[in-house]
């Protein structure tokens, strides 16, 4: 499955645009690499969440396109694939909604 961006608020910049791009290309880097850096991918995560949520993106959209940047880098085994799904939407809610848990972007 291909991932398509999400549509875009009228607001949004080209500037922005090249960013939440760049951003999905250095995650999708970070989910092949072995081993993953824990810490990259969930910085990643949360500046690419916190620009789709700037320009407006819903959050459900958000969801669907880190989910399916997951399912594309094809982990193996199963487990660790649904591991990493969970992960990655935790990170997602933190930068959405707020911190839930962990250390986001250095606060304690």
């Amino acid at each position: 499955m291909t991932w398509l961006p999400p549509k875009r608020a009228a607001t949004g910049t080209l500037t922005q645009h090249d960013d939440a791009a760049e951003m999905r290309t250095v995650i999708a880097e970070a989910l092949g690499a072995a081993p993953v850096d824990e810490q990259g991918l969930r910085e990643a995560v949360w500046t690419y969440v916190r620009g789709e949520r700037q320009v407006g993106v819903a959050p459900g959209l958000v969801i669907l396109a880190l989910t399916t940047m997951v399912t594309d880098a094809k982990i193996t085994p199963a487990d660790a694939a649904l591991a990493r799904m969970r992960e990655v939407i935790l990170w997602c809610v933190e930068a959405y909604f707020g911190q839930l848990g962990g250390n986001m972007a250095g606060r304690p």
